[in-house]
Parts: C-alpha cells; sequence; structure tokens
C-alpha cells in the first residue's frame, strides 16, 4: 500500500466517498433518492477527464440500475433484485478506485 498525496488520487478517495455514501442509502431501501444518480454522474465525468478508467459495461450497467431504482412500481422482489445489482456494482468501482489510490495504480478490473 503506496498512498501517494496527489490531487488525482485524492480526487479519487472523494469519488469513492460520494459512492459509499450512495450504497448506504440504497442499504437504507431510500430509492428515491438521488445520490446514486449523482455519484454516477461524477463517476463518468471523472473517468472522461482523468486518466483513471472503469470498465465500461460496469459503470453503465450499475447506472442502468440505479436508474431503475427510480420506479416507484417496482415489485418487491424485483427491487431487491435490482437493488442487490446496483449495489453490488458501486461496491466494484469503489474497489477499483480504491486500488487505483492506493495501489501502483493499475486496476484489478
Amino acid at each position: 500500500m503506496d498512498f501517494q498525496g496527489t490531487p488525482l488520487n485524492l480526487t479519487t478517495i472523494l469519488v469513492a466517498a460520494l459512492a459509499i455514501a450512495a450504497v448506504v442509502m440504497i442499504l437504507r431501501k431510500r430509492y428515491d433518492s438521488n445520490l446514486p444518480l449523482l455519484f454516477y454522474f461524477v463517476a463518468v465525468v471523472f473517468t472522461n477527464v482523468s486518466d483513471r478508467s472503469i470498465n465500461p459495461f460496469l459503470l453503465y450497467s450499475g447506472l442502468a440500475f440505479a436508474m431503475l431504482l427510480r420506479f416507484e412500481f417496482l415489485n418487491t422482489g424485483f427491487g431487491k433484485i435490482v437493488a442487490f445489482f446496483a449495489t453490488s456494482s458501486m461496491c466494484v468501482i469503489i474497489f477499483v478506485f480504491l486500488s487505483e489510490a492506493f495501489g501502483d495504480g493499475s486496476a484489478p478490473f
């Protein structure tokens, strides 16, 4: 674990902290919160302007699940499945961001 306090690493940690707050909102079953969508907006902008990259399939599928959670007419079982996929994609994104910030710069995914 070799942390270097560069502005890029600190910005990466701040984006990961926003993702952690979004995961907490999903785990509390507050599906009408805009925080997950705000995280994905920040993550897409951040990956486009920096050299940090995430698998686009992971990023955009997580965005699709977060947008699908906003529907109020979801069945309880289907809502739990969508929330699971949205939470798991955010957790993988958090892992990738933190491994890039604290590691050697090469992401595992």
